[in-house]
């Protein structure tokens, strides 16, 4: 989770306090990064108590997660009309929305479909925004690198014009000079080059454009932002088409966590407005257009897929019977996404023992089933679970349990994947509480310990490694 935000913790707690924790820490990911040309800023910030939480969550910086006037009511849009309303009203229960079936997508029409069919259970890790590393030179390739050393088949990364503080280049000079004024001349600079080059078979993206950034609340105003959007999402899929192909890699491009953009912070007792919703639609949507569009216009490429994806947040409380306007059930079944990926902090936390923790996954997984369509025919493997953690730090024997319960659960419920939050961890912080720097190498004064850490890493300050990826690896085999 990356947004400014601090990683939550939910075993027994609170759902605030969950939120607090996974990986959306102060200094994580997404601190404040601003599309070029936008001057709106926008603070977010959970409280729990005293505590404040920050993550990395690509929305903040930018207006992105500024919840428009709630002064307008959601109507209830029939599924599929494209008229950018929710399918929920706030305070009411809302029943799954049934878009209209477009015709049944086959192997042979869908670039990537039987890839995303065949692949094993997919177990990757993530690497953004770390404390931490231990070579010097750029931090995204010295991270992905580490994770595919690791034996790991998948990565999850992050490509935002905050590129450079997420992975700080630390003298090799590899990042261009002028920022890239696109995500396809992103992608095609040196380090995401190195990567995209690497033996993953499914590379997990949360992109936000060079125009736009996450400035979602520009889909209300700026009646250009849409069309600009998906053109740079269009450009974008057809450069991974036309680059990857042959190359066997599943790229899903997906956003920060939906549900706490829509509610411009973390405060779970709180419904999403109708205005964001009906933002959050019309943003969403013109991504979707835009690669779709560039499978339609890709030629047909084998070896290669891209998919779209919408990310929710928050699921338990409304699988529990909560009346709640979510992402999940307001937006999603509007935007009518290739997948639906899930950070899933607010239900893998839960629990006391595997079972536990085992069924209220279930219940939040089977609610995704509900609501999202399956526009592409890829049954349950349209659903990803794109964070889960361990606070190993507070938390020291559940490492391996709740591990092996998480991806049992997930694989057992048909699901393409999972991804650990994450390489090296981004929660750290010094004794007054304050983050410390990315990507300290050893010997810095800043560099963290393994207890100033929260313990959401696979690897940590001291170079052992978490219970955790003795778990990962028997997936790997």
């Amino acid at each position: 989770m990356q947004n400014n935000i601090s990683r939550v913790i939910f075993p027994c707690t609170t759902l605030l306090g969950i939120l607090l924790l996974c990986g959306c820490g102060g200094g994580s990911a997404a601190s404040n990064f601003a599309a070029k040309g936008s001057t709106a800023t926008t603070t977010v910030t959970a409280t729990a108590g005293s505590a404040t939480a920050s993550t990395p969550a690509p929305a903040v910086g930018t207006a992105s997660a500024t919840s428009a006037s709630t002064s307008s009511t959601a109507s209830s849009a029939t599924p599929g009309s494209g008229t950018g309303t929710s399918g929920a009203t706030p305070g009411t229960s809302a029943s799954p929305a049934t878009p209209s079936a477009p015709p049944t997508p086959t192997a042979s029409s869908i670039p990537g479909y039987d890839q995303v069919m065949s692949l094993p259970f997919q177990v990757g890790i993530t690497h953004t925004n770390g404390r931490y590393g231990f070579s010097n030179g750029n931090y995204l390739v010295e991270g992905a690198q580490k994770i595919a050393d690791l034996g790991s088949p998948a990565i999850f990364l992050y490509m935002t014009p905050s590129f450079r503080s997420y992975y700080p280049d630390r003298g090799s000079q590899t990042w261009p000079a002028a920022d890239p004024p696109s995500l396809t001349q992103l992608a095609q600079t040196q380090p995401f080059q190195t990567v995209f080059n690497m033996p993953f078979k499914t590379i997990v993206i949360t992109a936000y454009g060079m125009v736009n950034g996450d400035n979602v609340q520009a889909m209300g105003t700026d009646p250009n932002a849409a069309a600009s959007e998906e053109q740079e999402f269009y450009d974008f899929a057809r450069y991974l088409f036309s680059t990857y192909a042959g190359t066997g890699k599943t790229f899903i491009i997906k956003h920060w966590e939906g549900d706490f953009i829509g509610l411009n912070g973390f405060n779970p007792s709180q419904d999403i407005s109708p205005a964001m919703v009906t933002n959050m639609i019309s943003w969403l949507k013109a991504r979707q257009r835009g690669i779709t569009r560039a499978r339609q216009d890709s030629g047909n490429p084998s070896g290669i897929g891209v998919f779209n994806a919408v990310e929710c947040s928050l699921v338990l409380d409304l699988a529990q019977g909560q009346s709640k306007v979510r992402v999940i059930n307001a937006v999603v079944p509007q935007v009518v996404p290739d997948m639906v990926t899930y950070s899933s902090w607010d239900s893998t936390m839960q629990g006391n023992d595997a079972a536990s923790a085992s069924a209220a996954l279930t219940l939040a997984l089977n609610t995704i089933k509900q609501y999202a369509p399956d526009p592409l025919n890829l049954g349950d493997r349209r659903i990803l679970i794109s964070e889960y953690g361990l606070y190993e730090t507070q938390y020291p024997n559940d490492a391996a349990w709740r591990e092996q319960a998480i991806l049992s659960t997930a694989k057992s419920a048909g699901l393409l994947g999972a991804f650990f939050w994450e390489l090296f961890d981004n929660e750290c912080k010094d004794a007054s509480g304050n983050y410390l720097p990315v990507a300290t190498l050893p010997g810095d004064p800043s560099r963290p310990s393994n207890s100033s850490c929260d313990g959401l890493s696979v690897v940590r300050p001291d170079g052992s490694t978490s219970p955790a990826l003795a778990v990962m690896q028997t997936y790997w085999q």
